[in-house]
């Protein structure tokens, strides 16, 4: 799994300067760089935990959340996340 996880951090080390660009050089509504400060703390957090060891553990229970999840979302934080974006990502029930 540390193989995987290097993957994730030098993801995440790439959208935080990603991010950091549009923050200095780019984005000026107020409205949009307030998410890009929201998102760029939530990378800051996870990298932070990486490098204590604690990445990929619930917040709430201390559990580790399934790797899949924190492919598609790096920055999660609790498994009540992955509940909510397994809510939405459910399959119609028409097609």
């Amino acid at each position: 799994m540390k193989g995987n996880l290097d993957y994730i951090y030098s993801e995440l080390r790439e959208t935080r300067t990603e991010l950091l660009t549009y923050l200095n050089y780019g984005q000026k509504d107020e409205r949009i760089l307030q998410f890009i400060k929201d998102e760029l703390r939530d990378i800051e957090s996870a990298l932070e935990k990486m490098d204590n060891g604690e990445y990929g553990k619930c917040e709430i229970s201390g559990e580790y959340l399934p790797y899949e999840f924190l492919q598609t979302i790096p920055t999660a934080r609790s498994a009540g996340e992955l509940e909510q974006i397994e809510q939405y990502c459910r399959k119609p029930i028409y097609s």
